[in-house]
């Protein structure tokens, strides 16, 4: 949070658009610490990344936080990257459909087919994270089919296509640009983004 308005600073008048990485889902109140979605837009954020693997782990942010916030940043006209995935558990007893599904469905709930089309999904295996073990591509890519159909259930097949989705697991500049075809219209990098030279690497392979 204290290096956004300087990222924003710096990427004016370029097509490069800043995230912030959680936010909480009230505009003001008593909630000591916290930032809200007003603040964002404040200092000129445009995107939030909502449900991160590590917010959902590590900072108890459960479906029922996830879809407040996902709302939250559509009232105040910030666009969110939703994060879904399965745990190496769900994943090895087959639940990785169930388990996106359920994401998809709850985090969705009472959101228009045109906030929908706004709308980024990235798909976080949690058991690829930092593990230095990507998913292989056809791995990412069965999720993103199944992301697609899910909002195409859920909305339609418009929304479904104009949709965005994205890959984040240990993506690195000798993995990136084989994740960024078929569904997949582009990453989200973890520690790979805190080393420029790597940073920048990525981004000319996709």
């Amino acid at each position: 949070f204290p290096y956004l308005p300087m990222a924003v600073e710096l990427t004016k008048g370029t097509p490069i658009h800043v995230a912030a990485q959680n936010m909480h889902w009230e505009e003001s109140g008593a909630f000591t610490g916290e930032v809200s979605p007003a603040m964002l837009v404040d200092i000129g954020v445009t995107h939030v990344i909502i449900g991160h693997s590590e917010r959902r782990t590590l900072f108890g942010d459960n479906e029922v936080a996830v879809a407040k916030k996902l709302r939250a940043a559509y009232r105040n006209g910030l666009k969110p990257v939703l994060c879904v995935g399965e745990n190496a558990e769900e994943r090895a007893e087959g639940k990785t459909s169930r388990k996106i599904s359920m994401q998809l469905q709850s985090a969705l709930k009472g959101i228009t087919a045109q906030e929908a089309e706004n709308m980024v999904v990235a798909y976080e295996p949690l058991w690829a994270i930092g593990s230095g073990n990507a998913a292989t591509a056809a791995d990412a890519q069965e999720v993103a089919v199944l992301i697609r159909s899910k909002i195409e259930k859920i909305f339609s097949e418009e929304v479904a296509r104009k949709l965005r989705i994205l890959y984040g697991g240990s993506v690195t500049e000798k993995n990136a640009a084989d994740f960024v075809q078929g569904e997949i219209d582009g990453v989200l990098v973890g520690g790979a983004s805190l080393k420029a030279d790597s940073f920048s690497a990525i981004v000319r392979s996709v």
